[in-house]
């Protein structure tokens, strides 16, 4: 299979393009203006419900209930993570705004994630190995390194905080809340009917599981979940006035150019990608102007570039 078809991808040919873009891979591309929600879907079992998984992009939904928590002030931005933790973790000096921003001094990976499979690296790793990796010593914090230990703790401290397990709260506090009505997580163990993913030769490959650090990368989500949440960052719910004050305070600044996990451009354009064994997912949206261009696909196929051409065209289009 061709990992790099070239195609000049225009938004007002989109969906007359998409067998050329995917050929026989499984994708989604949603565009969003104001509460317009435009779906282009190809492949035969793929539908506004079909579940995908989005990797990375989990972070800014994780971060988000991140930023409830400061916005309620049961948490702040400078506290220092070590307070959430057991004595015998005091050397976890870095804030919880280092965390959330890749500059707490962890590193990508905990030291003893040693995975029995790469085929589902995370499957294994739990709450007894976060415990063993949290003993080991961390560098300073400050400089950037992206960390999916990072956001796996992030993940597993707000469980903590809410006494209950990741699946149920983010069951409550983010799915029914944004209306994601068909998202979950990758729990080990658990059975959901999701797509499967594809690899460069178009074979398919095992879908991935978490454990314990799920928060960096574990939320299956549908093309509908994903308009639906991105879609609030600018029609943000009346009915919920903490939920709307939560999504307005996760797109502020914590530093040149990271808010709540997003990246921030200087156009005032959020973005973030994620990627699986065998599936690639960028968001890329401008709250201000309301516009969002969403890529997910089940197979190899540059997402973020795809989505940032399709975003390009929508903002120039209003200009």
């Amino acid at each position: 299979m061709n990992n790099d078809k070239q195609v000049d991808i225009k938004l007002s040919q989109l969906q007359a393009q998409l067998p050329d873009i995917f050929v026989d891979i499984n994708a989604a591309i949603i565009v969003l203006k104001g509460d317009e929600q435009v779906f282009y879907l190809h492949g035969e079992p793929v539908n506004k419900s079909s579940l995908f998984e989005i990797g990375s992009v989990s972070k800014p939904l994780f971060a988000l209930l991140a930023s409830q928590l400061v916005t309620e002030q049961a948490w702040s931005l400078d506290m220092p993570v070590a307070q959430l933790l057991d004595k015998q973790y005091r050397h976890h000096n870095y804030s919880l705004q280092q965390l959330l921003t890749h500059r707490s001094g962890l590193p990508r990976l905990p030291t003893n994630l040693t995975p029995i499979s790469m085929d589902d690296p995370y499957a294994l790793f739990g709450d007894e190995a976060l415990a063993e990796a949290l003993s080991a010593s961390n560098s300073a914090p400050g400089v950037f390194e992206y960390s999916n230990y990072g956001y796996g703790l992030l993940g597993w401290l707000m469980a903590e905080n809410f006494k209950v397990s990741q699946s149920n709260m983010v069951e409550k506090y983010l799915f029914d809340n944004l209306a994601m009505e068909h998202a979950q997580l990758a729990i080990t163990g658990s059975k959901q009917t999701k797509l499967s993913g594809q690899d460069y030769y178009g074979d398919n490959l095992p879908n991935w599981h978490f454990d314990s650090l799920v928060g960096a990368g574990g939320v299956l989500a549908s093309p509908q979940d994903m308009a639906n949440w991105i879609s609030a960052y600018w029609l943000s719910p009346e009915t919920n006035p903490t939920l709307a004050k939560s999504i307005n305070n996760s797109l502020a600044l914590l530093n040149d150019d990271m808010a709540y996990a997003w990246r921030v451009g200087q156009q005032g354009q959020y973005f973030h990608g994620g990627r699986t064994a065998g599936f690639s997912t960028m968001v890329v949206f401008n709250p201000k102007k309301q516009v969002a261009v969403i890529t997910m696909v089940a197979g190899e196929r540059d997402a973020g570039k795809i989505a940032m051409t399709l975003f390009e065209q929508l903002q120039n289009k209003d200009k």
